[in-house]
């Protein structure tokens, strides 16, 4: 018996509908990953992925939803990638190449990159993004469910309540505590990633 299984026999049990198909508790778990994939972004989400473009543009990774940081290899730092920024798309594609090779853009499922292309050797883009959670299945874990069971669940029976007669103020419920706990794990992500920073303080002088 599968984390899936489980799963799936929870919503039911849950929702007091063990006569429901094991077809239709899945569409409630995948419309869950819908909204978490809408939603949630934190530390688990981000993905690291190195690419060789040899032209302006490439295709975004296929799981990829929201970009965390770009680097272009480049000898001037210690780990040899140095970050580039995202400038929007009317101001990139204005600047000539040498004005912008250290700035990208997105344009649908496309990334930009500015600069003169090499054909020959090519550049090596490291990207760093928020992906897609996993698809929960009976051969595929979900660390989403392993994590944060409480969030996967109260997600699912949202879907779940909707979809039943009568229990709109049940959906309501589980909707509520499903984007409590999102905005919850949002901000506590936030806050991580600078919890190492030193406080510095602009000093203060007086005129005169």
């Amino acid at each position: 018996m599968s984390d899936f299984t489980d799963f799936i026999a929870q919503i039911k049990e849950w929702a007091k509908r063990e006569d429901w198909s094991d077809n239709l508790a899945t569409s409630f778990v995948r419309m869950a990953e819908q909204k978490l994939n809408a939603e949630l972004r934190i530390s688990w989400m981000i993905q690291i992925e190195d690419g060789l473009i040899a032209s302006r543009c490439a295709p975004l990774p296929e799981d990829w939803l929201e970009m965390s940081l770009v680097r272009l290899q480049s000898g001037v730092v210690p780990d040899g990638f140095i970050p580039i920024r995202y400038k929007a798309r009317d101001e990139f594609f204005q600047l000539p190449d040498r004005a912008s090779f250290n700035y990208y853009t997105i344009e649908g499922r496309q990334i930009f990159f500015g600069g003169t292309p090499d054909s020959v050797n090519g550049k090596t883009v490291r990207l760093s993004y928020y992906g897609k959670v996993p698809v929960f299945a009976d051969d595929t874990d979900s660390w989403v469910y392993t994590e944060y069971p409480n969030l996967y669940l109260s997600a699912a029976m949202m879907h779940a309540y909707m979809h039943a007669v009568g229990e709109e103020q049940q959906a309501a419920l589980a909707k509520q505590l499903a984007e409590d706990e999102i905005n919850k794990l949002n901000a506590e992500w936030l806050h991580s990633k600078a919890s190492g920073s030193r406080l510095t303080r602009t000093r203060v002088r007086s005129f005169g």
